[in-house]
């Protein structure tokens, strides 16, 4: 993904004033944990294979409570969180003559927190992990972590003190943090279906908790704002949040790195100070025509569209240079820049990138319309089109050598309305039918997925894939949606070990969107007043206590 020699950037510090401008002032809160709870081997069917169970002391025995070497507790605060953790340490007994040694581990899962955090194995850094060892020379001590941390769950491991004492733990608060406050408001709805308000919820969750100083794809792991997460977030905060400042930092982040070929790295970094990363992906390059027009239909902040034209102008270049330039079909040999659409194993990528390119010169035109300019490129979306024709078989989307079915193909062909609706309506259908389909992993396509059925009038079958795939992970135990789900394997990763994943994840907040949006009306959904996130959140606590 990092390109070994990418092209220099060209910095626009215009607009990084612009983004600079924009930084949220971040709200802050405190909760504290709701009882001592104990994971058991599930004896019913689990996802995880655990239940979740409340344990035998009261929360409220905790500052009674003495542990020692090897003690080891789970507290759980009810709802997800990210913020900093603090609590009081005393000592219990004769004298502390040696430290006092934690390990506390911060679970957004159940695996997090019984799993352990030692031999794992992944192409990722291992540093992301949600552990913390802590040795405390004096007691009694607040113990305040530097570190910010998303969880639900914290486990406690007393790893030693000594035979003349033991401690005990008080006043254990998290001060969670987040662009979006416990008074913010926002649309209350009924949608008189209890699996749909909790996917809801999750949603928002989701979304709330990545909203940081910027939209991070994920707060426990990454951290960072990437293009093809922005555009997924923007969309659930339109329909719910609606916090449009973050959004324009954001989309002026990226536009402030533009590089000397007019490509858009795929992702920055603010710190130690505000630089681009060298990761570039071109289907998230081309996406920037949509995230900004996206944001301009949503705000309708034209003047930010007028500014920032030139950049979406450059933006889908690199994309056009993939197109043979006879056929004008889009050929992954032509560029050796990556190509996402999905983590899916063996997925060819041909189709879903013609498509998601075609897509996007159509964002490009539809913007330019909005801003009274001329639409730049009416001749190529009519070539496009004529070429996606090489991708449909028998009534199905194809891609590749071998002539690969895949949802991702289907998706974007069907987004790009590369084919006359019945056809495209068939096909994807045909698509989603047929048993040697390759699916998505994780919720970023999905979404794709969703939003192709959308397109084409599939209501109930959207529908039905939210209360199947997100409703899946919400039956499963999320507070917040997670990074990727195979409802199959509990443990699935695209990097060799689910505990490095991200259960708490940007690209996977959009039911939302769905739910608010197109098919609100035929849910027959109601606004009943508003709601603060507190009164979510509180919401959400009351649901997760355990009798």
């Amino acid at each position: 993904m990092p390109e070994l020699n990418p092209p220099e950037t060209a910095w626009n510090r215009a607009f990084e004033a612009v983004a600079d401008s924009l930084l949220p002032d971040l709200q802050r809160w405190h909760r504290t944990p709701q009882q001592i709870v104990s994971f058991t081997q599930a004896t019913e069917s689990s996802f995880f294979g655990v239940k979740l169970s409340p344990a035998s002391h009261a929360i409220s025995d905790l500052p009674s409570l003495p542990w020692g070497k090897g003690a080891d507790f789970i507290l759980d605060f009810g709802v997800h969180m990210v913020g900093r953790l603090s609590f009081q340490l005393s000592g219990v007994g004769r004298h502390m003559d040696a430290p006092c040694r934690l390990r506390l581990t911060f679970g957004e899962s159940p695996l997090d927190v019984t799993m352990g955090m030692d031999g794992v194995d992944t192409w990722i850094s291992t540093a992301w992990l949600p552990d913390e060892i802590l040795n405390i020379d004096e007691l009694p001590q607040t113990v305040s972590l530097p570190r910010r941390h998303a969880f639900r769950f914290l486990r406690v491991q007393v790893i030693d003190t000594s035979p003349e004492y033991k401690v005990a733990f008080s006043d254990v608060f998290c001060e969670c943090i987040s662009a979006i406050g416990q008074d913010h408001t926002l649309d209350a709805v009924d949608f008189g279906n209890p699996l749909l308000q909790d996917i809801d919820h999750v949603g928002i969750s989701t979304l709330r908790d990545c909203m940081q100083t910027v939209f991070e794809d994920g707060p426990r792991r990454d951290r960072r704002l990437w293009s093809g997460d922005l555009r997924l977030q923007a969309l659930a905060n339109y329909s719910t949040l609606r916090e449009f400042n973050l959004v324009k930092r954001c989309i002026f982040q990226f536009a402030a790195v533009v590089r000397t070929d007019g490509s858009l790295p795929a992702c920055v970094f603010e710190k130690p100070q505000f630089a681009p990363s060298k990761d570039y992906i071109i289907d998230y390059d081309e996406l920037f025509s949509a995230i900004v027009d996206d944001y301009v239909a949503a705000s309708g902040d034209l003047e930010t569209g007028h500014t920032l034209w030139p950049t979406v102008l450059h933006c889908v270049k690199r994309g056009l240079s993939s197109l043979n330039p006879t056929t004008h079909v889009f050929e992954l040999e032509r560029t050796q820049a990556f190509k996402f659409i999905d983590w899916a194993k063996d997925l060819d990528k041909t189709a879903a990138s013609h498509g998601l390119l075609l897509y996007c010169l159509k964002k490009v035109n539809h913007l330019a319309t909005r801003l009274g300019q001329d639409a730049p490129y009416t001749d190529m979306v009519d070539k496009m089109t004529a070429a996606a024709s090489t991708f449909l078989q028998n009534g199905v989307f194809i891609s590749g050598p071998n002539s690969q079915i895949s949802y991702a193909s289907a998706a974007w062909l069907v987004l790009a309305e590369a084919f006359p609706p019945t056809i495209a309506r068939e096909a994807l259908l045909a698509t989603i039918r047929h048993p040697a389909a390759v699916k998505p992993l994780t919720p970023y396509l999905w979404h794709y997925v969703c939003d192709a059925l959308m397109t084409v009038g599939c209501y109930e079958e959207c529908l039905d894939l939210i209360k199947s795939y997100w409703g899946g992970m919400v039956q499963a135990g999320a507070d917040t949606f997670w990074e990727c789900y195979d409802a199959d394997d509990a443990k699935a990763s695209p990097y060799g070990d689910a505990r490095n994943n991200s259960f708490c994840h940007a690209w996977s907040c959009t039911p939302s969107y769905f739910l608010r949006g197109k098919l609100f009306d035929g849910l027959k959904g109601r606004v009943t007043g508003k709601i603060t996130m507190g009164e979510l959140d509180h919401r959400w606590v009351k649901r997760s206590a355990l009798s």
